[in-house]
């Protein structure tokens, strides 16, 4: 097999997976509710305090720790990587949208497209939001997850 060959392989692979990808991202969102984390008991300096999965902002990877973020602006470290909570959590209401960030849908206010064409998601009642870059890979994905289609 010449490099040529080769190459137009990994492509075709690629496309698979990133079909594939879309198929188990489309499967989650018809999944039942049932089964989905429904709070986080994360600790504080006075002991152990219960969220429910209704109080959070945002869940952000950042510096290899992982963070909650909360509606009031309070924040709280689990020890959890992003990609273990995010199948944890109900698909319909809660999304990875990108490498960094788990997004609740109630939190989804608008998206702007960023100077260098990628698009960003902006977040509802927010003093300080977070830039919020989605992957051109995912921006289909994340659009139909706001819209409420989910095709098979």
């Amino acid at each position: 097999m010449d490099l040529t060959e080769a190459l137009h392989k990994i492509q075709q692979l690629e496309q698979e997976i990133s079909s594939l990808r879309r198929e188990l991202q489309q499967a989650k969102l018809q999944a039942p509710d049932e089964g989905y984390r429904e709070r986080f008991i994360v600790n504080t300096f006075k002991g152990e305090k219960v969220v429910d999965v209704s109080e959070v902002r945002y869940i952000v990877s950042e510096n290899k720790s992982t963070y909650i973020v909360l509606h009031d602006g309070s924040s709280f470290n689990i020890d959890m990587p992003l990609s273990i909570i995010a199948g944890q959590l109900c698909p319909r209401t809660f999304m990875k949208v990108n490498r960094k960030y788990i997004i609740p849908l109630s939190m989804v206010e608008r998206f702007e497209q960023d100077i260098n064409g990628k698009e960003r998601l902006i977040l509802k009642h927010g003093r300080k939001n977070p830039k919020i870059t989605i992957s051109r890979d995912n921006k289909n994905i994340v659009h139909n997850w706001v819209n409420g289609v989910h095709t098979p």
